[in-house]
């Protein structure tokens, strides 16, 4: 986990060097980074977002990191003093994040161009809400509103939200920062979905890995019924439902997977690092579409999404993801129209279509 961690603040600082993050948000989760919870995140999630670059857009570098304390979530299953020890140290971590952004918002509050504040402790419940715009340029600035608070986008903000949980002494919130990259070079070479795809097969090719194809389809009347029932066993047989694109029931995924054992382990983490540096190309050059990259994905932190690629008016998706299963590491190549639904099954089936499952040879479950 420690390496992981570290990964993640190298990726932080790479990110940085490439914008004008202000040196205060450094500072900021390097403080946060000496906090370690046992229950909750310390280092942030780092995505950037681009492409459409013919329509002049700029890519951009999001921080996001949730903030909480859900005591409820562990002493509604067990009780001890070792669970409260646990809790009590994690509550500490807690106040001292909350400290740490609070001063760190009040020191850039001083460079901000705009600012939002509403804060309130009535009646044993805490709210705070916080957004700052630093963009000097009106023309980039955008105010919005969700149900309850309002909120800045542009070229540089930041937003803190925290307000008390339903339960009697939890919290729940988040801290976001956002900045904007230069813009791509319109000139210089692409770097498509279909070469990065050609270098992937490549580079697995050279290490003898060969991929098995899958395929994963719902229509709209199989959708309807498995949606409307949380308890049918078809619902909990789709490990992930996601939709990048535009909104419809229906979907299809044509999978390619990629499967290494438990003992390739550090071959994984070497094929990983090679796909991981073509991803950040991938968004380098110039793209038609929009991407989501993430920074730091890897094997230790669960099902983690590389690179999502999709376009906002037409449901199709193109994904990388990385995942651990079956006693083995596995690279997902996804192409979905319409909604990704992934099965809990992905790694043994050959299809699943509307609820009937085929398996790969030799990986049917054992009745």
């Amino acid at each position: 986990m420690k390496k992981v961690i570290s990964i993640l603040i190298a990726a932080l600082m790479s990110a940085a060097s490439m914008a004008q993050v202000n040196p205060k948000i450094n500072q900021l989760f390097e403080e946060l980074k000496q906090t370690k919870g046992a229950l909750t995140p310390t280092t942030p999630s780092i995505m950037k977002r681009g492409g459409l670059d013919t329509n002049g857009n700029r890519p951009s570098l999001d921080y996001s990191l949730p903030i909480y304390y859900r005591p409820d979530l562990i002493r509604g299953r067990q009780e001890s003093l070792l669970v409260d020890s646990i809790l009590q140290a994690d509550k500490a971590c807690f106040d001292k994040r909350v400290k740490a952004i609070r001063r760190t918002i009040s020191e850039m509050q001083k460079e901000a161009q705009d600012s939002l504040h509403y804060e309130s402790h009535t009646n044993g419940k805490d709210t705070i809400v916080c957004s700052l715009n630093f963009c000097r340029d009106t023309t980039r600035v955008h105010k919005y509103s969700d149900d309850k608070f309002s909120y800045f986008y542009s070229d540089e903000f930041l937003d803190f939200v925290l307000e008390s949980g339903k339960q009697e002494g939890t919290f729940e919130g988040r801290f976001r920062y956002t900045v904007t990259l230069p813009g791509i070079d319109l000139s210089s070479n692409t770097y498509s979905w279909g070469d990065m795809m050609d270098d992937i097969e490549s580079l697995m090719s050279k290490h003898s890995i060969s991929h098995r194809n899958s395929f994963w389809q719902h229509d709209d009347a199989y959708s309807h019924a498995v949606w409307d029932d949380d308890e049918s066993e078809d619902r909990k047989a789709w490990m992930n439902i996601v939709n990048y694109g535009e909104y419809a029931y229906a979907g299809v995924t044509e999978a390619k997977i990629y499967s290494l054992t438990e003992d390739q382990k550090q071959l994984a983490q070497q094929l990983l690092a090679a796909i991981d540096s073509m991803a950040l190309r991938f968004t380098n050059s110039r793209q038609s579409r929009y991407y989501e990259y993430h920074y730091g994905a890897s094997f230790e932190r669960g099902p983690s999404i590389m690179l999502a690629v999709f376009s906002r008016h037409i449901s199709e998706t193109n994904s990388i993801q990385v995942r651990v299963a079956d006693h083995g590491f596995h690279f997902l190549i996804l192409n979905t129209r319409g909604v990704e639904w992934i099965p809990t099954e992905w790694y043994s089936l050959k299809s699943f279509v509307n609820g009937k499952k085929t398996y790969f040879e030799g990986m049917a479950p054992k009745k």
